[in-house]
């Protein structure tokens, strides 16, 4: 492998070949079944809340990229030991992160209700993301995305109809109110964004025994 193995919780190692992966393979490694990391093709992603919160959306996203990934650098790793039920973590920073693509919106922001159909760019600068996992061979069904940020930028192409009244003074609303926003969005986000790493963490790991990745005594 072009890659050199790390021993077992030898953590500055596993930061240092996994931000090399990050900044120099974006397009994956297909010897590894590392999928294509930035950009992300996302076939669908849904961001649905309900009830009485504040924001009451029904938004669907539909062949949609995802970048950024490839700008991240990881701080600090835990776990990797020997024992493969024990709990990793990662936690990494992007510069930013975006979602681009086709998108269709149903529902209220706020006091506002907003309906539309096109294109979309979500962006969030300086992203810290903290990636966990839970059990088994390395195939995580609870992988874990927590998000800090600090701005989000919304751009909903299309709002009403292509409404020119409506469809940019609402654009301005959602980017004047974002905190908010995203405040009562973060759970729902950070489990649609889960889904995407999830399939990248399990497409590695279904194909190499845990074990396989780290240094062993004959190494």
């Amino acid at each position: 492998s072009e890659i050199p193995k790390c021993g077992y919780e030898e953590h500055d190692c596993i930061i240092e070949r996994t931000n090399w992966v990050l900044k120099n393979r974006p397009e994956g490694i297909p010897a590894i079944k590392l999928l294509q990391f930035d950009p992300i093709d996302v076939p669908s992603m849904s961001i649905v809340q309900g009830g009485n919160s504040p924001v009451n959306i029904d938004l669907q996203f539909r062949n949609v990229k995802f970048f950024g990934l490839n700008t991240a650098v990881v701080h600090r790793v835990s776990g990797f030991g020997k024992n493969v039920d024990q709990r990793i973590e990662l936690d990494l920073k992007a510069p930013q992160i975006s979602l681009i693509g086709p998108y269709t919106i149903n529902g209220r922001v706020l006091i506002l209700p907003v309906q539309g159909k096109g294109d979309s760019n979500i962006t969030l600068d300086n992203a810290d993301k903290i990636t966990k996992n839970g059990k088994d061979y390395l195939q995580t069904d609870d992988l874990k995305l927590t998000f800090k940020t600090t701005r989000a930028w919304i751009y909903l192409g299309n709002l009403f109809n292509g409404d020119q009244t409506l469809g940019p003074t609402t654009n301005d609303f959602l980017n004047e109110n974002w905190k908010e926003i995203f405040g009562e969005l973060q759970s729902v986000i950070e489990d649609a964004f889960s889904k995407i790493i999830q399939t990248l963490f399990n497409n590695v790991f279904a194909a190499l025994p845990y074990h396989s990745v780290f240094k062993q005594g004959g190494d």
